[in-house]
């Protein structure tokens, strides 16, 4: 625990000044400098993915006796032609300032202010049976307001909201749907069992 609130005492200042670079970026007039915002947020999803899956890539960025030069090179490895040079620079200042072995915990820090700033919603849709284009219309529609900003009106919409239709011939009918850590059942599993507790609690009352 206290390892991980380390870490995110580390990941903070570093994760903001990434996204005030990249908010500064954003909002000059250039559309290049917008898309540069963007790219800088594809950069960190594919090094958080990368990191996830070589959990020795952070270890060994994280180990003392390897030397700078090794790990700005090991990094320009795992980057791509289209990353931001913003991006490269920030790993390499992460080198520098000896916290690039927290690198996993920054990215996340920064992803999450992010998707904050351009409203964006991860949600999952699971269903019985695979729903079709008009069925999945609707439910975007739906969700839009939803999941708008309470302060705001209904019709204030986020500006983007991903959604992964996935299918789960345990839930019987409707759908079930996850936005973060939040699960809307709407599903004919749910209400029998909603239904099961309530004829339980009478049964005992």
């Amino acid at each position: 625990m206290a390892n991980t609130m380390f870490a995110s005492k580390i990941a903070s200042p570093y994760s903001e000044a990434l996204l005030q670079l990249g908010l500064n970026l954003y909002l000059k007039e250039e559309t290049s400098d917008t898309q540069i915002f963007f790219q800088i947020i594809f950069d960190m999803e594919s090094l958080l993915t990368i990191l996830k899956m070589t959990p020795v890539l952070e270890n060994y960025l994280a180990n003392p006796l390897v030397t700078d030069k090794d790990k700005k090179d090991v990094l320009n490895k795992c980057l791509t032609k289209n990353t931001s040079p913003t991006t490269k620079n920030f790993l390499m200042l992460l080198v520098d300032k000896k916290r690039i072995g927290y690198l996993q915990s920054i990215i996340q820090t920064f992803l999450n202010k992010a998707y904050d700033f351009v409203c964006l919603k991860f949600v999952e849709v699971y269903s019985a049976l695979p729903l079709n284009q008009d069925q999945k219309a609707q439910l975007v529609e739906k969700l839009k307001i939803l999941l708008g900003p309470e302060f705001t009106s209904s019709k204030i919409y986020y500006s983007k909201i991903n959604i992964t239709f996935l299918i789960d011939k345990e839930i019987l009918g409707g759908f079930i749907i996850k936005v973060d850590s939040k699960i809307i059942d709407l599903s004919l599993r749910g209400e029998l069992e909603c239904l099961a507790k309530q004829m339980e609690v009478s049964l005992l009352g």
